[in-house]
This record gives structure tokens, C-alpha cells and sequence, in this order.
């Protein structure tokens, strides 16, 4: 079996090639999901509350309260990391040890800090346009540009992706290249 992650910083568009990868038959690993099912997991909350003792409130975790300690102090930041990313590493590997299918794709934007890096058999880099990733972000998220900025520079630079990656795929908005150069390395 190979896998293969598909990674890229925020708003770059990897669920986009993910879901070409889907359209076309293939299988993918929604790390974004997994965090999501552990917001939901009283265990996992417990860990995150002796991080974040104001932002979790009757066992619910207020999302943004989170992000807003994760922006401003970077030893919450790597404390968060640290936690999420061995409790997500831990859900794909047991994912991916139940598969029998010839690929299997994850897509999973932290690869780096996740030291996932060489669990993969190939890493899929997708890359944008900074300007493009700005508008996606304001869109998206309903913030201001200025915000949007802030949160490209809380990143991993598109570069040390790049050097890590074995194919890059370029995602500036034309949906048909994607496909395209998505196609071609999945038939390869």
C-alpha cells in the first residue's frame, strides 16, 4: 500500500485536490475531521482544558478562544501542537492499518509539525498564489485582510513544504489544471 499525504499551508486548496482524489475513486484521510471528533472526545477535552482552562466551559471548547491564545503566545501554540498532532498521528496510522486498497491518501496541512513527515511514501504539495490565499482566507473565515495576513504568517512557509514535497500541484483557481495534474499523478 502507498500513502500519500497531501499537504500545503492554509488556503492553498488541498481539499480541493482532495476532493478530485475522491471524485476520482480514491480514498482520503480528513486529518481537519479527526480534529474535529476530538473536540467532541471528553478525554482529549480534559487534556485540552489543562491547556486552555478559560476556553473550555462545561465541557464544551470555544474554538476561537483557542485561536486567539494560539496567535498571540507561541507556547500555547507548540503546548496545543504538541497535544493534537499525537492524538491525530495515533487515529491515522490506525486508519490507515485497516485499509486494503493500493493508495490511500491523507490530507493533513501540519505534516511537519506533526513529525508525520516520514510515515508518507510520497508528500503532494499544494501550492497558491499569496494574494490568492489572502481572498480565500477573508472569504472564507469572514475576516479582514489584515487578519488573514496574520493568520498566513502563523504558518509554515510555503517553501519548507516544497522542499519536502516529491510533486507539487499548483491551485491559483483553474479547477481543470487541477484535475488534470491530479489525474496524471494518480495514474502514474
Amino acid at each position: 500500500m502507498k500513502k500519500i499525504a497531501v499537504t500545503g499551508i492554509i488556503a492553498s486548496g488541498k481539499s480541493v485536490v482532495c476532493n478530485v482524489i475522491e471524485k476520482l475513486g480514491g480514498e482520503v484521510i480528513y486529518t481537519d475531521k479527526i480534529n474535529s471528533e476530538l473536540l467532541l472526545d471528553k478525554d482529549y477535552i480534559l487534556k485540552l482544558a489543562k491547556i486552555f482552562p478559560n476556553a473550555v466551559q462545561n465541557g464544551v471548547v470555544l474554538k476561537e478562544a483557542i485561536r486567539k491564545q494560539i496567535i498571540e503566545n507561541d507556547s500555547k501554540r507548540q503546548a496545543l501542537n504538541s497535544l493534537a498532532h499525537s492524538e491525530i498521528k495515533q487515529r491515522v496510522e490506525k486508519i490507515v492499518s485497516q485499509f486494503n486498497g493500493k493508495k490511500i491518501f491523507c490530507e493533513i496541512p501540519l505534516i511537519v509539525e506533526s513529525n508525520m513527515v516520514d510515515y508518507f511514501d510520497e508528500i503532494w504539495c499544494v501550492v497558491a498564489d499569496n494574494n490568492v490565499r489572502i481572498n480565500r482566507i477573508v472569504a472564507r473565515d469572514k475576516v479582514s485582510e489584515l487578519d488573514a495576513k496574520r493568520i498566513l504568517e502563523c504558518q509554515k512557509s510555503e517553501r519548507q513544504l516544497i522542499k519536502i514535497a516529491s510533486e507539487i500541484i499548483e491551485n491559483n483557481g483553474d479547477i481543470k489544471k487541477v484535475e488534470e495534474r491530479v489525474k496524471e499523478l494518480i495514474n502514474r
